[in-house]
C-alpha cells in the first residue's frame, strides 16, 4: 500500500507544473525511400512522418515534445518552383518536427515564408536511411542524453532498427503505405466513400501489402458505421498500432539491451 502511494505521489510531482522531466527517448524516423509529399495550405505545409522509439528505458515523449534531426542532411525538402525546377533544402533550421502519437509519429511542419522567395507548387521531404531524432534540450533536465546513449542509439541500435521496421516484412511496408494514405487526407474533414477507391489506386497501387488493403478497408467501415470519425484518423490509430507492434519487436531484438 505504502508503495502505491508512494508511485501515485510522484506521479503527481512529475505531472505538476513546472516540473523539468528527465530527457525522452532518442526516435527513429522510417526513411521515405520516395519523396513524401507535404500539404500546404496558408503559407504553410505539414505532413505525418512514421517515427519509432530506439530507448526503451527511457521516458516516451509527451504530445508535441520537439525533436530535431542528429545529423545534417537526414531529413530534406523537395520543393518544386513553377517552371518545374525542383531545389533542395536541409530541413533541420527550416522545419518544427514534434512527436504526435507517442514515439510512432512526429508532425513535420514548414512555413513557406522560412524559404523566401515565391510560393513553390509543391513541397515533399527526403527521410535518408537511419534517420535519428534528438529531443531538444531542455534547462535543468536531471538526466539529459549522454554522448554515450546517443552515439549507442544513433549508432548500432540505429542500424538494427533497420531490419525490423524498414525491412521487407508485410508490417513494415503496410505502414508506410498507411502513411502515405494519411498525409493525402485532408487535415480537416473527410472525403466522400466514392473517392476511397481512387484514394488507394493512387496511393498504393497494385503491389501494397494485404496487410495494407486489410487496414484500408477496415477503416472504411468503421468510418461508415460512426459519426464524425473520418479516414484519416482511423488511418492515424492504426499506423499507431502497427509502429507499436514494430517497436516491441525491435526492442526484443536486441536483447534487453
Amino acid at each position: 500500500m505504502i508503495r502505491v502511494i508512494f508511485g501515485f505521489l510522484t506521479l503527481l510531482l512529475a505531472t505538476a507544473p513546472g516540473t523539468v522531466l528527465a530527457a525522452p527517448q532518442i526516435l527513429g524516423l522510417i526513411a521515405t525511400g520516395e519523396a513524401m509529399p507535404m500539404q500546404c495550405g496558408n503559407g504553410a505545409c505539414t505532413a505525418l512522418l512514421s517515427a519509432f522509439c530506439l530507448q526503451e528505458k527511457r521516458l516516451p515523449p509527451d504530445f508535441e515534445t520537439s525533436y530535431r534531426p542528429a545529423r545534417p542532411g537526414a531529413v530534406t525538402l523537395a520543393v518544386t518552383m513553377e517552371d518545374g525546377q525542383v531545389q533542395r533544402f536541409d530541413a533541420a533550421d527550416l522545419m518544427r518536427f514534434r512527436s504526435r502519437y507517442g514515439y510512432t509519429a512526429i508532425r513535420a511542419d514548414l512555413a513557406l515564408e522560412s524559404l523566401g522567395g515565391p510560393s513553390p507548387v509543391s513541397v515533399a521531404l527526403e527521410i535518408a536511411p537511419r534517420t535519428t531524432l534528438l529531443p531538444d534540450a531542455v534547462p535543468g533536465d536531471p538526466d539529459p542524453l549522454t554522448a554515450e546513449e546517443i552515439a549507442l542509439a544513433a549508432g548500432p541500435w540505429r542500424v538494427a532498427a533497420e531490419a525490423v521496421l524498414e525491412g521487407g516484412s508485410e508490417r513494415a511496408r503496410a505502414t508506410q503505405v498507411t502513411a502515405r494514405l494519411i498525409n493525402a487526407l485532408p487535415l480537416d474533414g473527410d472525403i466522400a466513400a466514392a473517392e476511397r477507391l481512387g484514394l488507394w489506386r493512387h496511393v498504393a497501387g497494385a503491389i501494397a501489402p494485404a496487410l495494407a488493403r486489410r487496414t484500408f478497408d477496415s477503416c472504411s467501415r468503421s468510418v461508415d458505421q460512426s459519426v464524425g470519425y473520418p479516414l484519416r484518423k482511423c488511418l492515424e490509430e492504426r499506423h499507431e498500432r502497427l509502429q507499436i507492434e514494430s517497436t516491441r519487436e525491435y526492442w526484443g531484438s536486441l536483447g534487453g539491451s
